[in-house]
């Protein structure tokens, strides 16, 4: 029975005897899907009489599965090693919760055993002590929700499967469709996570370079180039993220924080990027966007589908997504095609003011006139798209294509850089509204 001044450190909750049985359990299945992938994979070997086209479809329907058995193989073991890590965090925490609470017991029975009246002289001395306990308390807590926080995310990266999301597409540019699962993901290399984590270091240049892929997720990626424009937001993007390291002390991803979920879902733990994502292109490169796409993604039940009605990542507002990035909403400004001067005079203080912008073209959007790269060029703009707002001024707008490149409109097929600049009068003409985010 402990002691009242013990009460005021309450122990910590969490079954050790459970967690270590679950993460045996987990590496059990580990094995036994390894030795099913073993099994489906000798398979064939075994069905030498066996011929025609249903024996090829086996075969095409075998080598698909069996890169996902392990994957599940590899995430339940992960899951596992999770678990075990977080087993001896919660045994240290309690072992110094236990040894806080003793010595208040201790400060107790020392305190009962003094006279009346000493107790009254002495007590704001053992106030002190207590409070002092109570900073041990505190850290060893803090400790122990952030690890929670992180083994929660680790677990949600091993034991997830992006939804399936096949569409035709064509992937080679050589005019035929392919049927694709856009949800697929691939490990990022080591390299990849190093070069990612250089440029993390240092905020005072852009963080990642924008190339949307097949993912209809253009309200993100713009919504995270405005936050690049400048130095103050590429340092809250750098906030959110948090290297993590393997037991040979090499990163072996990220971990990723949303203010804008509760605390339970805001920390993904990111190892692999969209495989058809950003920055996926003939020399796939992940950087610091595909990160956090991948985050993005993995934080929607519905993957890569559409937000509406699938609850998914892609197709959704930026005055949400920036909510998401930042914790706190954006504020879009609608063309309602009367007195468009509040749209001009907002985005030109919100930009000369630091604040991520953001603009999506209207429906109609069609070709138009703009500079880019020094010149004069024709592009289209595409429908319904969202593009970053880099620069504003009362001459006109600075736009960035989070395609990383503008189709030209000549009948060429070719197409220029990603920035370019055009007049408020075509903006109008093209923009249904611009949406202004915040820095917290």
């Amino acid at each position: 029975m402990h002691s009242p001044f013990a009460s005021f450190f309450p122990q910590l909750p969490g079954d050790l005897g459970a967690i270590w049985s679950c993460q045996n359990e987990m590496r059990n299945r580990s094995r036994d899907i390894k030795s099913l992938h073993d099994d489906v994979s000798s398979l064939t070997i075994t069905l030498t009489d066996w011929q025609g086209a249903a024996k090829v479809a086996f075969i095409d329907s075998k080598n698909k599965e069996l890169p996902e058995l392990i994957r599940w193989s590899d995430g339940t073991l992960q899951a596992a090693d999770a678990l075990k890590n977080y087993y001896f965090k919660l045994e240290e925490a309690k072992q110094k919760v236990d040894s806080i609470r003793g010595q208040a017991d201790d400060l107790w029975a020392d305190f009962q055993s003094l006279p009346f009246l000493d107790k009254i002289e002495r007590w704001e001395e053992y106030k002190k002590k207590l409070a002092d306990l109570g900073v041990l308390y505190s850290i060893a807590t803090d400790i122990l929700s952030n690890e929670a926080l992180n083994t929660a995310a680790s677990l949600r990266e091993a034991l997830y499967f992006t939804p399936e999301d096949h569409q035709q597409i064509d992937i080679d540019n050589d005019g035929d469709k392919d049927d694709v699962d856009i949800g697929d993901t691939r490990m990022m290399s080591q390299q990849e996570l190093e070069d990612i984590h250089k440029r993390l270091q240092d905020p005072s240049k852009p963080l990642f370079n924008i190339d949307q892929g097949h993912i209809g997720d253009c309200h993100l990626l713009s919504t995270l180039n405005a936050y690049n424009q400048t130095k103050k937001g590429r340092e809250c993007l750098a906030s959110l993220v948090t290297p993590h390291y393997n037991a040979q002390g090499k990163i072996d991803g990220y971990f990723v924080d949303f203010p804008g979920y509760g605390r339970n879902e805001k920390r993904v733990f990111v190892q692999d990027v969209m495989a058809y994502g950003d920055t996926a292109g003939r020399t796939p490169k992940a950087d610091l966007a595909s990160v956090f796409e991948k985050a993005f993604i993995q934080s929607h039940e519905g993957g890569t589908k559409s937000m509406f009605p699938h609850g998914g990542a892609s197709a959704s507002f930026s005055a949400i997504t920036m909510q998401k990035i930042s914790g706190i909403p954006g504020i879009p400004l609608v063309d309602a095609g009367v007195n468009r001067d509040p749209i001009k005079d907002t985005t030109i203080a919100a930009i000369n003011s630091g604040h991520p912008v953001v603009a999506e073209s209207s429906p109609f959007a069609g070709d138009a006139q703009v500079t880019a790269n020094g010149r004069q060029e024709n592009i289209t703009i595409a429908s319904s798209h969202v593009y970053t707002v880099a620069a504003a001024d009362e001459n006109g707008v600075t736009l960035i294509n989070p395609w990383g490149h503008n189709n030209r409109c000549d009948g060429s097929n070719t197409s220029t850089g990603a920035t370019f600049t055009m007049s408020w009068e075509d903006f109008y003409a093209n923009y249904g509204d611009v949406t202004v985010g915040f820095i917290p």
